[in-house]
């Protein structure tokens, strides 16, 4: 996305246990996970695949770029086999090959977003899902964190409205190593790459330290701030500021 400095592959995991719960009841309440193959784009040390798998029978792959989490993966005895090193920029898979398509806070750690999502639209078959995460701008705080430009110091998650200061300015004082979208700009990419998109919510965050930099007060209090979290999600015009975007987006027929 325009404004933006290089991106690099990188990122962390969503897969801490509630998170990972709540994000597969949400898969599951626009596709059936019994009947579908997925493939997981940018699947980390692929638990949600052996999840996918054990728990709902869903024909499950992934395919992840970074190499310490596919040996990571693959150390599972029943489901490692199903996770493999790829390239999401350039997926070694047969056109039309999947039901439905997962890309779970990884678009906003791709080089090239466009092309990611054009490759993705190619394995999908006709009339099949795409189900995206990633960061809603929205959401007050940035938190995969930034640094101030040209050092290695980087500010709290816990600093507010980093995500409100337009990237354009950003940039001159802070270097971003993941994107942050804006709602509307996130549907744009996604229609453009030849998409239709049937579903936009949004998520709120379940507090369990996914940034590894998270404030002790936080910590201390996270009972109550997941009840106010599930209370907001809830929420029509709150739930819009959720920390993360949702979109399913269909490959037309």
């Amino acid at each position: 996305m325009s404004g933006y400095q290089t991106i690099s592959v990188a990122g962390g995991d969503t897969a801490t246990p509630v998170s990972l719960a709540k994000r597969i009841r949400f898969i599951s309440q626009v596709c059936d996970l019994s009947k579908v193959k997925l493939l997981d784009c940018g699947c980390g040390a692929g638990e949600y695949v052996f999840t996918l798998r054990e728990r709902y029978g869903t024909d499950a792959w992934g395919i992840e770029y970074l190499e310490n989490k596919v040996r990571a993966a693959k150390t599972n005895p029943t489901y490692g086999h199903y996770i493999k090193w790829g390239d999401l920029e350039k997926l070694d898979e047969p056109n039309c090959a999947y039901d439905v398509a997962l890309l779970n806070e990884v678009l906003e750690h791709v080089p090239n977003e466009d092309k990611a999502l054009r490759e993705v639209h190619r394995v999908l078959r006709p009339g099949g899902k795409l189900i995206i995460f990633s960061p809603n701008r929205w959401f007050p705080f940035e938190t995969h964190g930034v640094c101030l430009r040209g050092t290695s110091r980087r500010l709290s998650p816990a600093v507010p409205f980093i995500p409100y200061v337009p990237v354009g300015i950003g940039r001159f004082f802070l270097d971003y190593w993941a994107r942050n979208y804006w709602p509307h700009e996130l549907r744009r990419l996604v229609r453009q790459a030849g998409f239709t998109i049937e579903t936009l919510a949004y998520i709120w965050q379940t507090f369990e330290n996914i940034s590894g930099r998270q404030p002790l007060w936080i910590q201390k209090t996270r009972p109550l701030l997941r009840t106010i979290a599930a209370f907001f999600e809830s929420t029509p015009g709150l739930r819009r500021f959720g920390v993360s975007q949702m979109i399913v987006a269909l490959r037309p027929q």
